[in-house]
């Protein structure tokens, strides 16, 4: 399992909130269309989480859990532990997943900061849905038909939402959506091909320990993100919402293999 120094430095510079504007912004953006995930550092403290976030999306999206500002404290509680859907709130280990997998159209990115770590334990873990799709393209091909159907899967309680797992867009482009706790079920055909899912999964996890200050901004529509179970006192922020105009992030993350359509000739494979 690639460690953080090997795997999630390669993703290039990392931004200070302050330095997100004029060219550093466009090299976050590029790296955002290109890798999927942006590193963060001397975030200090709410403030400057905001504010990074508000450069990045075009609204901090106010998710269930969050607080007036749109920041949600992931700690533990103490009352959520076990609880379906709250496994976040907890101390216990949180399966793989992307955010919000229930709604229709969940937000795209996702900014996660440390403002203390834990005394042992509670890394982070993230796996670029790319990479797996690339793998399952090439040793179980028919998994993806299983999991691109439209109704592969349900997330979500009774308000729930149908869904692929892997999702086709136009142009060879695709979309995640994945849960991985009772809040989601799936057609027998998907099912059948949920272990070479799996397995795809672990051989492609990263793990990472973010400290105090530090940050990293996922494309949710690409990224699976969790977390190993922790002692101590350990506390991220989360920001969700849609990325501002400035990024040019098209829907979805191009498969490895595709190739742009005549249609899009002008449009540079990169932009991502």
């Amino acid at each position: 399992m690639p460690s953080f120094r090997t795997a999630v430095a390669s993703a290039g510079e990392e931004f200070t909130p302050d330095a997100l504007g004029g060219e550093a912004l466009e090299r976050a953006a590029a790296a955002l269309r290109d890798r999927g995930l942006i590193r963060l550092g001397r975030l200090g403290g709410r403030g400057g989480v905001l504010g990074a976030a508000g450069r990045l999306m075009s609204a901090v999206w106010q998710h269930r859990d969050a607080d007036p500002d749109g920041l949600t404290v992931i700690r533990d509680t103490g009352r959520h532990e076990g609880r379906p859907g709250f496994a976040g709130l907890g101390r216990g280990s949180l399966a793989l997943h992307t955010e919000c997998a229930q709604l229709p159209h969940p937000p795209r990115l996702l900014l996660l900061a440390c403002a203390r770590s834990a005394d042992a334990g509670g890394e982070s873990l993230l796996v670029d849905g790319r990479t797996v799709l690339t793998e399952l393209a090439d040793v179980r091909p028919s998994a993806l038909e299983a999991l691109a159907a439209p109704r592969a899967a349900y997330f979500g309680g009774v308000d729930g939402h149908f869904a692929p797992v892997l999702e086709r867009l136009a142009n060879g482009r695709w979309r995640l959506r994945l849960r991985q706790d009772s809040l989601a079920r799936f057609s027998p055909e998907a099912e059948a091909h949920l272990p070479a899912l799996r397995r795809a999964i672990e051989r492609n996890t990263i793990r990472l320990t973010l400290f105090e200050g530090q940050g990293i901004v996922l494309d949710n529509h690409r990224f699976l993100h969790g977390r190993t179970s922790f002692v101590g006192e350990r506390l991220l922020l989360r920001a969700l919402g849609q990325p501002t105009p400035h990024l040019a992030l098209q829907p979805g993350f191009p498969a490895l293999w595709s190739r742009p359509s005549p249609a899009d000739a002008g449009v540079a494979v990169d932009r991502g």
